[in-house]
């Protein structure tokens, strides 16, 4: 049975293939939000993005069809001149390869359209391997070329010592990893410097998971599952309920990795975290506190292993050795240890600003949920397109360039609405259009900086969803603090108005409260932000336009 379990880059989506079924996965947990019959089992599928898609390579009439989440719909359609295998994917784009390995085509998927350019190799291609930044590795018979998949030219030639073929060949955060059938030994390359490291699983690997955006792989041996950090060089026991012949994937949320797996006759993936929230911290790699009481881990389990198979040839070990070293003694740390959750997200942020002026177009970067963007951009529900303007433009103020040209962020994202205003950041007034340029409102980088609202109080618990349109609330002699007490009780949060109405109404929207106006604004608030809430109290005699809003709570 064919079965194959991916991940988008984001960690939002993962698709589960059985056979021809195909289902999407939000977050990678059921119940499934769409479904796809696919027309052959001869079928390539990946994620593609951002925006997120799904591409399906076919070569039983050789196409490449582009599918949207979440309902799978077909939105884009490319035919190739003969049938082709994929072989990589990197960001937007797919490597595809022909049969005999000559010829390469690159075809990107963004948002609701296909395009595709052929490239010459020089030779017939043994492997191709996904990097970061839009480039593709490819294995020649004599060399090893990294090629930008947009320009479709070589950027650079490698000189890596790679074990002979056969092999498999992948690539993890910063790294490439190389293992052969049967074997039970992993080689990792640092791709900064070239530096490889030769681990021993004591255990012949049958399969590696990996992701691009993971510094982790996990390895399937016929012992189980093992572990292994790449910047940190350590082997651990992966505890999960894994059987022989399983799908697994990692899927990535900023910093937190988990392993997915999912059981025969179960549309349900179970979940493992492996790095980040909620997972063990192994021995020798860097804890979050100094403070933090010893676990029981998969590195404990290990070395129990390890003392219970003592003089074991297979038992679980690991070692590194330098370029032309023969010794293989552990050498110098390749880098620094898993990174603190505390680290900046907004430093790839700036970097990708930074690109952005200087005219170099770039795919963004992957924002964790658990930040302030993140979090926004979740709360609103923003669909891709309007996920990756916000990322845009957010990056452009944090380098002091916050208007760009509508041409120029249009071209960025690939499509005009968001820039035009009429598109999800429109209707929720949180962009500001003068003279052809655009940027985001102040209300909007306050937030997403950190910063405590200007217009308004907030009161009450935790971010709901305003109760959109405005109403009208007698005060029939009651004090404010009276008030704001009934009005946080029915709705939950309330922003309460201290400064301009349509400055406050749009940070109610945003900090996830209900706007309520203590005095009348005499004018209706405007842009009226899509969804936002607002309680007016009425005097004796309100402006007119308050005087025909409907009473609160009829």
């Amino acid at each position: 049975m064919t079965q194959a379990l991916a991940t988008s880059l984001d960690g939002q989506w993962a698709t589960l293939r059985r056979e021809r079924q195909l289902v999407l996965l939000a977050s990678g947990a059921a119940p499934a939000v769409g479904q796809l019959e696919l027309e052959s089992d001869d079928i390539d599928v990946a994620l593609v993005g951002p925006p997120t898609g799904v591409a399906v390579v076919s070569r039983t009439e050789p196409k490449v069809t582009l599918y949207q989440p979440p309902y799978l719909d077909a939105v884009a359609r490319h035919d190739l001149e003969q049938p082709m295998r994929l072989a990589a994917v990197t960001g937007q784009r797919l490597a595809l390869v022909s049969a005999d390995g000559k010829q390469v085509t690159i075809v990107r998927g963004a948002g609701r359209a296909l395009s595709a350019q052929s490239i010459d190799p020089g030779g017939s291609v043994e492997f191709a391997v996904g990097l970061e930044r839009n480039q593709v590795l490819l294995g020649l018979a004599r060399k090893l070329e990294v090629w930008d998949a947009v320009s479709c030219r070589p950027l650079l030639r490698l000189q890596l010592q790679l074990p002979p073929p056969p092999r498999t060949v992948g690539a993890a955060h910063g790294h490439l990893w190389v293992t052969r059938p049967g074997s039970d030994e992993v080689f990792v390359y640092r791709l900064s410097d070239g530096r490889p490291f030769r681990h021993y699983v004591g255990a012949p690997i049958e399969d590696v998971v990996c992701h691009p955006a993971s510094p982790l792989v996990v390895l399937v041996t016929s012992r189980g599952l093992v572990r292994l950090h790449c910047f940190a060089h350590s082997l651990n026991v992966v505890d999960a309920p894994f059987t022989p012949g399983m799908p697994l994937a990692q899927l990535v949320v900023g910093e937190d990795i988990s392993l997915l797996g999912v059981a025969e006759g179960s549309d349900d993936p179970w979940r493992v975290p492996i790095a980040g929230t909620g997972a063990p911290v192994p021995s020798g790699e860097a804890a979050e506190s100094l403070d933090t009481p010893a676990l029981t881990t998969a590195a404990d389990k290990l070395r129990a292993m390890r003392e219970r198979a003592a003089g074991d040839p297979t038992s679980i070990s690991t070692s590194s050795f330098a370029a032309g070293s023969a010794s293989s003694s552990p050498g110098p740390a390749a880098g620094p240890a898993t990174t603190q959750r505390a680290r900046a997200w907004r430093d790839p942020l700036s970097t990708y600003g930074l690109e952005l002026v200087r005219g170099v177009d770039g795919d963004p970067p992957v924002i964790a949920v658990d930040t302030e963007l993140g979090e926004l951009a979740h709360r609103l529900a923003l669909p891709a397109p309007a996920r990756r303007a916000l990322i845009a433009l957010y990056a452009l103020y944090l380098v002091g360039e916050p208007a760009l040209s509508l041409a120029r962020l249009a071209q960025t994202l690939g499509d005009w609405t968001e820039p035009l205003g009429q598109g999800e950041l429109g209707a929720l007034a949180m962009l500001r259009r003068r003279g052809g340029r655009v940027s985001l409102r102040a209300s909007v980088t306050d937030l997403l900086d950190g910063s405590a609202p200007r217009a308004i109080r907030v009161v009450g618990g935790a971010a709901t969803s305003p109760r959109a349109g405005a109403t009208r609330l007698a005060r029939e002699g009651r004090a404010d603090a009276a008030i704001e007490l009934e009005l946080a009780h029915q709705l939950g949060r309330i922003g309460v108005i201290e400064g301009a109405a349509p400055i406050a109404l749009l940070e109610a929207r945003l900090h996830g409260a209900t706007a309520v106006a203590l005095s009348p604004p005499l004018a209706r608030p405007l842009p009226w932000p899509r969804e936002a809430g607002l309680v007016v109290v009425a005097d004796a005699a309100p402006p007119a336009w308050v005087a025909a809003l409907p009473a609160h709570g009829a």
